[in-house]
């Protein structure tokens, strides 16, 4: 459902006199949050607001969530479905990663400038005349604004190393050296990436909004498994790089006049096993691969991995072929929740989770969690499409609660200060709040919600609160299948806590 507040009346705020600055922590846990792992951000959250019950959007990947954050939208109106997707506008064959440059120059060229089907918030905000910056250490920043450019007067962006302007990249390897290899060493690429914000793009006063995406603690976790010592000390590394911006802030006066977000993506589980399906639906009869051929043929099926979930393509659409892989997901042992694109028996509509974009795979499947420990005592164990990962290390987008519960820490003049707001909130309400708190309207309406609740300042009144819990069963010869999904309404927008299910002898 969307909220038309910020698209269809006046956006009210403290306007000009604010500064934004989001920090994401890329997979980052709530449960993690500690005045040993993470002292400056449990600093920051005695002084602002801790959301206690706050959610990605599904699928609990980096791609999906980097556009919620920068858009307000769901998969279904943003149109981003995947961190890795089959588009054959785009690539006939081959999944692709969503997020590189290639893709998305690709597809703006395919849809007139509209690969992202909603603007951003920084394209909302420079097009309304503000300064703003983007800083990540993964290509994910690129999607919050990707438009070409031959100078920074409109605002920068660095993803990964690179930038957009291209020769602002060249500038920053010869005041910090290289962009670093991946991992722990000094300095990270987190520390790199931190200081071209602070020290280059920041250089001539902090602009309206910035935003700066850390790689950590995801690269570490997906590595070690979340929990380990290496996993906390990444964490500590991005809690230090948020102790720079703050310095920083102080260092330039703007502390005071600057709201800051603290977010997630995603959660994290660990990796039970690593599972086929590829492999398991040749068993049973089904021609499953990772390429199409050529030309694809009926009864072909291309299986995406991402993780936690698996994106199903059938070739022409073809509703018999779509069905044997719904029958073989119903009797695998590995299946968490199945989405599929038309309705069918014992499975969820690929709408209920908002991500029915017209790009949309035909069938989405969740894999199965529990919520068992790992060898460092952290629940949520997760069954995994990822070949090149094993048991024991780290893996996220499914429906598991671990992965659909993530951080989110807000502080700053627009905010109340040491709450904890109980209340269900999401990725898809930072830009409609930061759009409130600048006072700028969005030319089109969001999903998200302003975060009425947490804010000092007037803000759009809260309406309903409703938490629901669905089940889709289907009875067959010998066995019965059934799935739930649970989730939460505020105001319209919806939050997906979890979702798992099982097959029983009847």
């Amino acid at each position: 459902m969307l909220l038309c507040a910020l698209a269809c009346g006046a956006a009210q705020g403290a306007g000009g006199s604010r500064h934004i600055v989001i920090v994401v922590w890329d997979g980052m846990r709530p449960d993690f949050v500690t005045e040993t792992n993470t002292p400056t951000l449990y600093q920051l959250a005695h002084t602002g607001v801790t959301f206690q019950n706050h959610h990605p959007a599904y699928l609990s990947t980096t791609e999906v969530n980097g556009s919620a954050l920068s858009t307000g939208g769901y998969p279904v109106h943003d149109g981003l479905v995947g961190n890795v997707e089959f588009r054959p506008a785009i690539d006939p064959r081959n999944p692709f990663h969503t997020e590189s440059l290639e893709s998305v120059r690709k597809g703006d060229e395919l849809t007139h400038g509209n690969y992202l089907k909603l603007p951003t918030l920084i394209e909302i905000a420079r097009r309304a005349g503000r300064k703003t910056a983007v800083a990540g250490a993964k290509g994910i920043a690129l999607l919050w604004d990707r438009s070409s450019r031959t100078d920074a007067s409109s605002g920068a962006v660095v993803f990964a190393g690179q930038s957009l302007p291209p020769d602002l990249a060249d500038t920053l390897t010869n005041r910090y050296g290289p962009f670093p290899a991946a991992g722990l060493a000094k300095p990270t690429r987190n520390d790199w990436t931190t200081l071209a914000l602070v020290d280059s793009l920041w250089e001539d006063g902090v602009p309206d909004i910035s935003v700066l995406w850390m790689s950590e603690p995801d690269a570490t976790q997906h590595k070690t498994g979340p929990g380990s010592a290496d996993s906390l000390a990444a964490i500590r590394n991005a809690d230090d790089n948020l102790d720079r911006v703050l310095r920083a802030l102080d260092l330039k006066g703007a502390r005071d006049s600057t709201d800051v977000f603290v977010v997630s993506d995603h959660g994290f589980s660990t990796i039970l096993s690593v599972v086929d399906p590829v492999d398991s639906m040749h068993g049973a009869g089904i021609n499953a691969l990772r390429e199409f051929p050529p030309t694809p043929g009926v009864g072909d099926v291309l299986v995406v991995s991402d993780g936690g979930s698996s994106l199903i393509y059938a070739a022409n659409h073809d509703a018999a072929t779509i069905q044997k892989v719904v029958d073989f997901l119903q009797h695998w042992s590995h299946t968490g929740v199945i989405l599929t694109k038309q309705a069918m028996p014992g499975t969820f509509p690929i709408a209920q989770v908002e991500a029915d974009s017209p790009d949309a795979p035909d069938v989405i499947v969740s894999y199965r969690w529990t919520a068992d420990k790992n060898d460092s005592g952290t629940p949520g164990m997760l069954e995994v499409d990822a070949p090149e990962y094993q048991a024991g290390q780290g893996m996220h987008g499914s429906l598991s609660r671990f992965d659909m519960h993530n951080t989110l820490i807000a502080a700053g003049p627009d905010f109340r200060s040491g709450i904890v707001d109980v209340l269900p909130s999401g990725n898809v309400d930072i830009t409609p709040t930061a759009l409130w708190i600048l006072g700028l309207k969005a030319p089109k309406p969001m999903d998200g919600r302003v975060l009425s609740e947490a804010l000092s300042i007037k803000a759009p009144k809260l309406k309903s609160y409703e938490p629901q819990h669905l089940e889709a069963v289907r009875e067959m010869d010998k066995t019965v299948w059934r799935q739930y999904l649970n989730y939460s309404e505020v105001n319209g927008t919806l939050y997906f806590d979890e979702g798992n299910g099982a097959q029983t002898t009847r």
